[in-house]
């Protein structure tokens, strides 16, 4: 998404427009063996740059719906990934100096009369994935897309009501030696 920043007013310019799909998964996809994280559709953004005599101002969100594993059920599951878009976009000639080198995730510096979009924006919306992502639970304490209980503990056995529960230290390790032992 290539922007001309000489045609942005003072008074501001709405963009509403979509993300290419195709360069945002195969982004998602590079040095994986397989793909964990994939998009349905185009994300959608929705920006309004405003142009001030220090910069221009990028206000805005993206949104896409993304197909990524359950961490409850590890199933794919579809959902809304949101990210809240707040640049600023200067010149390098803008810049203080060069001691001026503080990576400001606020800020995109550019030169000439065009600015690239599309990388900062696929960023944003990748940096709001969250690995450990799953449905919101019902009462119940169920999945509400695979209605599975997430109270269950499938990585060992659950104790009984009848058995004392033990938290000190002395009866973890304790618990470990005659776990070795067996």
């Amino acid at each position: 998404m290539r922007i001309c920043t000489t045609t942005i007013p003072f008074s501001g310019m709405k963009i509403e427009t979509d993300l290419p799909l195709e360069a945002l998964n195969a982004r998602l996809a590079e040095g994986s063996e397989r793909q964990e994280f994939i998009f349905e559709a185009a994300p959608l953004v929705d920006l309004t740059l405003t142009r001030t005599h220090g910069g221009i101002i990028v206000k805005g969100v993206i949104s896409g719906r993304c197909r990524q594993e359950c961490a409850t059920c590890a199933d794919p599951v579809p959902h809304e990934i949101v990210s809240t878009i707040d640049w600023l976009l200067q010149t390098e000639s803008d810049r203080a100096g060069p001691e001026d080198e503080i990576d400001d995730p606020g800020v995109i510096f550019y030169e000439g009369d065009h600015v690239e979009l599309e990388e900062p924006l696929q960023e944003a919306l990748i940096l709001n994935i969250n690995p450990f992502w799953h449905p919101e639970r019902d009462a119940q304490e169920r999945c509400t897309v695979c209605k599975r209980d997430c109270k269950t503990r499938v990585w060992g056995e659950e104790k009984t009501e009848s058995e004392p529960k033990s938290s000190s230290f002395g009866n973890l390790l304790k618990g470990a030696l005659n776990a070795a032992k067996k």
